[in-house]
């Protein structure tokens, strides 16, 4: 399943030039804890999320004497205080933002968020902001019933697009765990339908009984 199946498209953003209280105020209407930063042309240029915008009440009245700004560095702290004078989204923003693109599979996408440690990501194609993808929706992919899951695995494999010729594979889904039962007619078969089953959204694992009827022919 790729990402365009299930990011969201109509992204709130905000320009570079927002005020610190515009972007409050857009983030709690969307219910959101992050906004992209994009220009006119729809190019992303960075994410503000609510660690940026929280830096001002934490430190936006602090001294900044020099022992301060010298505890700062050492604990950490510097890079959130300094963000404590922004006004703007482009002084709040955090440039360099990790994105996905619309043509990646889920699977990568779920792992550079677990990598990352960040709740969404950016989509980005060309360059442009088209939507964004979040933790909930990747959750959102396995809520379907398992009836469904095996309605898509059964149409699946009897598509030659999907599933080689001669096949008498079958499909049984519990809980979202998928069981291949039948036989193909080559070895490098047996993986094209366990693949096949995989990418069918709502698939939480899939178990193969699936055997060969012959080896694969030797390389000339």
């Amino acid at each position: 399943m790729k990402v365009a199946e299930v990011m969201t498209t109509s992204v709130v953003t905000v320009g570079p030039e927002a005020s610190w209280k515009l972007v409050v105020e857009r983030m709690l209407d969307a219910r959101v804890s992050g906004l992209p930063v994009v220009d006119e042309d729809g190019h992303l240029l960075g994410m503000v999320t609510e660690a940026d915008l929280v830096s001002r009440p934490a430190f936006g009245d602090r001294p900044h004497r020099s022992l301060v700004a010298l505890v700062d560095l050492l604990t950490g702290e510097a890079h959130w205080a300094h963000k404590a004078d922004a006004h703007t989204a482009a002084e709040l923003m955090t440039t360099g933002v990790i994105t996905a693109s619309p043509r990646e599979h889920l699977r990568v996408v779920a792992q550079r968020m677990l990598d990352r440690r960040v709740k969404r990501l950016p989509v980005v194609e060309g360059g442009r902001l088209v939507g964004i993808i979040s933790r909930r929706d990747l959750l959102r992919s396995f809520h379907r019933t398992d009836t469904e899951i095996a309605a898509e695995i059964t149409e699946r494999l009897g598509t030659v697009r999907y599933a080689p010729e001669d096949h008498d594979v079958t499909a049984s889904v519990h809980d979202g765990v998928v069981v291949l039962d039948g036989s193909v007619e080559l070895e490098g078969e047996v993986p094209v339908v366990e693949g096949l089953a995989r990418d069918v959204p709502g698939v939480v694992q899939v178990i193969s009984r699936v055997t060969y009827r012959e080896p694969n022919p030797p390389l000339p």
